[in-house]
C-alpha cells in the first residue's frame, strides 16, 4: 500500500463513486437524446434536417466515447484502491503526488512523468 492517509483515500473513493454514478447517468441521457434513435426521425422531411441530425449524432458519438473513457478511468482507479495500488505512477512506479490525486483522482502518472509523456522534448 502506498503512503496515502486513510482519510484522504476514503475521500477520493467517495468522490470516484459519485463521479461514476454521474457518468453513468450522463451516458444514459446522451444515448436517449441521440436524434438517430428517435422514432420521429422517419417523419422529418424539412430541408436541412438530415444535416442537423447527422451533426448532432456525430457530437453525441464523441460525447459518449468521452464518457465511456471517463467511466473506464474511474473503474480502474477504484480497482487500484481496492488492490492497494492507488496512486502509483504507471511509468516510474513512484507515488503520485497527493495533491494531484485530489485534483485528478484518475491520474495514472506523476507530474514529472506526465510532463515527459505529453510534452516530449523539442528537437
Amino acid at each position: 500500500m502506498l503512503n496515502f492517509p486513510k482519510k484522504t483515500l476514503k475521500f477520493i473513493k467517495r468522490h470516484l463513486l459519485r463521479q461514476q454514478k454521474e457518468v453513468e447517468k450522463n451516458l444514459k441521457e446522451v444515448s436517449e437524446d441521440d436524434p438517430v434513435k428517435s422514432p420521429a426521425l422517419a417523419e422529418t422531411s424539412e430541408p436541412g434536417t438530415d444535416s442537423y441530425i447527422a451533426d448532432t449524432h456525430a457530437k453525441t458519438v464523441v460525447l459518449e466515447q468521452q464518457l465511456r473513457n471517463a467511466k473506464t478511468g474511474i473503474r480502474a482507479a477504484l480497482l487500484k484502491i481496492k488492490n492497494g495500488a492507488y496512486g502509483k505512477c504507471e511509468k516510474c512506479g513512484n507515488q503520485i503526488e497527493i495533491g494531484r490525486m485530489l485534483a485528478m483522482p484518475t491520474a495514472q502518472y506523476c507530474v514529472s512523468c506526465s510532463k515527459k509523456k505529453f510534452n516530449p522534448p523539442r528537437r
